[in-house]
């Protein structure tokens, strides 16, 4: 059995958009992970949730516990479901933010390549003998909403993040064979509610992906 590891934000978490006061979660079999579980079979594959909402690459909040910075605790993550046969990196969305200063595509890109050397540092990999496989998943483009707070957060965020699947291929471009990468843009959208968030349509639409995906990087049918 190959065990996955998704390690993400809010929308590897499974938020609902628009919940911001309640933070309500769509169930196992909404969320992408747990249908693309049942996508890949339950025997030959085993996906494990790692989302957290608010995780941003390499980032601290002010005035948030610590524990959201993407690069912080992946060591020991890693570890705790090692032997792991691919870790799927999708983070970014965060770091557009406001409170960062308005980071670009390059500070998200950078961020990534810190995730990407932490992961290739370990043995948690097949056998516990190498390190894991990485996917990278260019995150799709943030939505227009009506929902004020989210346009004040993340204001002018997709002209800021213009060349990021670009700068992310040319960066996975530059390690060997067992980093991969996709850009989610062109197949999903997010929700019109938030501009953030995976409805369940986005939420099965990227499990078909990272199933197609998934099947391809280890040469399945």
């Amino acid at each position: 059995m190959r065990s996955i590891l998704c390690y993400g934000d809010s929308n590897t978490w499974g938020f609902v958009p628009g919940t911001f006061g309640t933070r309500e979660r769509f169930d196992r079999n909404t969320r992408w992970t747990g249908r693309l579980q049942q996508l890949l079979g339950l025997t030959d594959f085993y996906v494990i949730e790692e989302g957290l909402n608010g995780r941003t690459t390499n980032l601290d909040y002010g005035d948030k516990p610590d524990g959201r910075r993407g690069t912080e605790f992946l060591s020991p993550i890693l570890y705790t479901h090692s032997p792991l046969d691919l870790v799927i990196v999708m983070l970014g969305v965060n770091d557009l933010k406001k409170e960062f200063n308005h980071r670009t595509s390059q500070h998200i890109t950078q961020g990534i390549k810190e995730i990407i050397d932490i992961i290739r540092s370990t043995n948690f990999g097949p056998k516990m003998q190498k390190p894991p496989p990485i996917l990278i998943v260019s995150m799709p483009k943030v939505v227009d909403t009506d929902c004020d707070s989210v346009l004040e957060m993340f204001a002018h965020a997709n002209e800021r993040i213009e060349n990021l699947a670009t700068e992310l291929k040319t960066l996975v471009d530059q390690y060997d064979d067992d980093v991969f990468f996709v850009d989610a843009s062109p197949h999903i959208q997010l929700s019109p509610v938030d501009g953030i968030h995976f409805d369940k349509r986005a939420h099965e639409q990227f499990a078909l992906l990272m199933n197609d995906t998934i099947r391809k990087i280890f040469n399945l049918a």
